[in-house]
């Protein structure tokens, strides 16, 4: 499966290179929101945001980024040379990844992936990336059927009542809950492995929070923390697992109550959250959505609850 979608992030300067680059080329442009442009030709699109990020998609996008936005603006070679950069991605690891931590409703997800080189290079080929740069519920469909034919790998779903319950009768706090389920899920992954791998998880909280949860299980030897660990293609992998399970739950759970529950902590959200605390009370909001937010709490304030 060749990919089809890259993202780069450049500089003012190299936006303006490029920019003239596909004026020359007679890219046609046009406006997107939040972005700078958008500039579209046969087979390429694309896509430039204020932040610098630039998004590159389109059935000739592999060949657009390796022989235009590498050698013409960025002037470095690194689509195909990851084993030479990044020779730890190909090694034998497990990345561990979570989604829902910052949504209102919906359950907690936890994934864990484990690598070996033949695989690496296999989810590095098919464009595996952080699933946050993935907008496709089909494309997630794929991505993760792809991944779980390829690899072994385990889940953690909390669904909000056991979230809400472990959080206020043991944990009282997001971070060591969070590291709890990394270490369960590893331990879960690990159990089905010949040997206990590497682990490399994305640093969310000062280190020790998650080295002592991995030290309960015996493994903190064998711990890594790092920003931004979603580059490393076994994390991404849990990331797409993560996510797609989190989709998943979240739409059976909006059927459960007969009511579209959306991502996110929005105030959209929020008055949904207020209007199902006052139509079906607190055992049902208990259900759907994750009690120790500031924004349930106020609500609850606001309602004399």
């Amino acid at each position: 499966m060749t990919p089809s979608s890259f993202t780069f992030t450049l500089s003012d300067k190299q936006i303006e290179k490029l920019k003239a680059f596909l004026d020359q080329k007679g890219f046609e442009f046009s406006t997107i929101d939040h972005g700078l442009f958008r500039a579209k030709s046969k087979g390429v699109v694309v896509q430039v945001y204020k932040s610098g990020k630039v998004l590159v998609q389109g059935k000739e996008a592999l060949e657009f980024s390796r022989n235009v936005i590498e050698p013409e603006i960025l002037q470095q070679a690194a689509i195909g040379y990851e084993f030479l950069t990044h020779p730890e991605y190909f090694e034998a690891h497990v990345g561990i990844d979570e989604c829902g931590k910052g949504d209102l409703f919906g359950p907690l997800v936890i994934a864990a992936v484990f690598v070996d080189p033949q695989s690496a290079k296999d989810f590095t080929e098919m464009g595996i990336k952080d699933s946050k740069r993935i907008s496709s519920i089909r494309r997630l469909n794929q991505l993760a059927s792809a991944i779980k034919k390829k690899t072994k790998y385990a889940l953690l779903s909390l669904p909000p009542l056991r979230y809400n319950e472990l959080y206020e009768k043991k944990f009282k706090n997001l971070n060591l809950l969070l590291a709890w389920a990394h270490a369960w899920v590893y331990k879960k992954l690990s159990l089905e492995l010949n040997d206990a791998p590497r682990v490399l998880c994305d640093r969310f909280a000062q280190p020790w929070v998650l080295q002592q949860s991995f030290k309960r299980i015996g493994a903190d030897q064998l711990l890594e923390q790092k920003t931004k660990a979603e580059s490393d293609p076994a994390v991404a992998a849990a990331s797409i697992l993560a996510r797609l399970t989190f989709v998943e739950e979240l739409a059976k759970l909006s059927q459960v109550i007969g009511l579209p529950l959306p991502k996110g902590a929005s105030s959209k959200a929020a008055q949904l959250a207020k209007d199902i605390l006052l139509r079906c009370g607190k055992d049902t909001l208990r259900k759907v959505a994750k009690i120790h937010f500031k924004t349930i709490q106020q609500i609850f304030a606001d309602c004399a609850l």
